[in-house]
């Protein structure tokens, strides 16, 4: 979810505001001025409800920062840092730099927000008790009282085990202890699903029934989560395969070499357009000294091919990402981007064992991405 307008950093972190925060307050403040105020205490002027209405909204606003900076408070303290955070209607997104490794941060991380919303809840609801007793005007305490069942409101519905709101968060935590992070994010998302076919059902006959907004928002809240779930479960899938699946089941073995003696004339004829390989491994007395590819040879005139060797032209093995087997699809990546390459080389004991390009691994990411499941890998991968 984008951000449209910045409001800055709060503690530390940059806060966005999508647009339906903004179309919410102005909603509510009308709603409060003009129809739910003079209803619960009438006689009092229009501007009288107008300025309370226009301080609670702005108060429901300041809620909405609070349950979200709950968040951040108890990741930064679990060593899990967050990107930013954009508000929306429902409290607001966080997005982390890294992801909970353990569920009980998760869990805990999850019920932050919630939390701070019910004790708000609790807070005005006390506050507005207090006023009524030392005489305080009416208008006041009602609109504490408001306050107070918004925030209740937003805490509860946040508890609704229909992820990726907090309470499918909860909900995937409590899965998570008892199998993997990848099979409870899966459970979590398919009981998101049946909430958001029951949300959208039921907007389907507040239409039908007359009532076309509000039939209207639960139909648009429930594709919200159903959308928001699947992107989640696709996120949580690609950073399982980035973090935790090596480089040994996705890279190409055994390795076609030539030797740096082989002119480029005859390496571009007789080894890329017949072994069908766009990169190979420069062999010199059974030792790679580095790696020639195409792109080596972008800038060498034709006529210069006959008369240099693949060894001239090679990219030297130092400027080539050199990883172990078991190192992760991130951590190979991270070193592709670091020497600005598109392929890596794999040694087990400086034996060549294989060799792995960024598109195998962009390819695995998106495979994971569209079935959702572990992935099978081949061995074998076009370079």
């Amino acid at each position: 979810m984008r951000s449209t307008i910045p409001l800055g950093k709060w503690a530390g972190v940059p806060v966005g505001l999508h647009w339906s925060v903004a179309l919410t307050v102005v909603l509510i403040a009308t709603s409060l001025a003009e129809s739910v105020l003079p209803e619960l205490d009438p006689g009092e002027t229009r501007t009288a409800y107008w300025v309370a209405a226009v301080i609670v909204a702005l108060a429901f606003f300041l809620s909405l920062i609070a349950h979200e900076l709950a968040h951040t408070v108890v990741a930064r303290r679990h060593d899990v840092e967050v990107d930013s955070i954009t508000l929306w209607l429902l409290g607001g997104v966080s997005r982390f730099s890294s992801e909970p490794d353990d569920p009980s941060v998760e869990l805990r991380l999850s019920m932050a927000g919630p939390a701070v919303s019910l004790g708000l809840g609790a807070l005005w609801w006390g506050l507005a008790a207090i006023m009524a007793v030392a005489g305080a005007p009416s208008i006041w305490v009602n609109s504490l009282l408001w306050l107070a069942f918004i925030n209740l409101v937003l805490g509860v519905f946040n508890l609704l085990p229909a992820f990726p709101l907090d309470g499918g968060r909860v909900l995937r935590a409590i899965m998570w202890r008892q199998s993997d992070r990848l099979h409870a994010t899966r459970v979590a998302v398919s009981v998101g699903r049946v909430f958001a076919l029951l949300l959208v059902g039921f907007g389907v006959l507040l239409v039908f029934s007359g009532s076309l907004m509000s039939g209207t928002w639960f139909m648009l809240l429930g594709w919200f989560i159903d959308v928001a779930g699947r992107a989640e479960l696709a996120g949580t899938v690609q950073h399982d395969l980035a973090n935790f699946e090596t480089v040994e089941s996705l890279m190409t073995t055994p390795v076609d070499t030539i030797d740096e003696s082989v002119s480029v004339n005859e390496f571009l004829h007789g080894h890329v357009l017949q072994r069908h390989h766009s990169a190979f491994p420069v062999m010199r007395d059974g030792s790679v000294t580095g790696v020639v590819s195409l792109e080596n040879l972008r800038r060498l005139p034709t006529h210069e091919w006959s008369s240099t060797t693949v060894g001239e032209a090679a990219t030297p093995l130092f400027g080539v990402p050199v990883i172990d087997p078991d190192a992760t699809v991130r951590a190979t990546m991270d070193e592709m981007d670091r020497l600005s390459a598109t392929r890596a080389l794999v040694f087990t004991d400086r034996q060549l064992v294989g060799i792995v390009t960024h598109t195998d691994l962009i390819r695995a990411l998106e495979v994971h991405a569209l079935e959702g499941t572990a992935y099978e890998g081949t061995r074998s991968r076009g370079r």
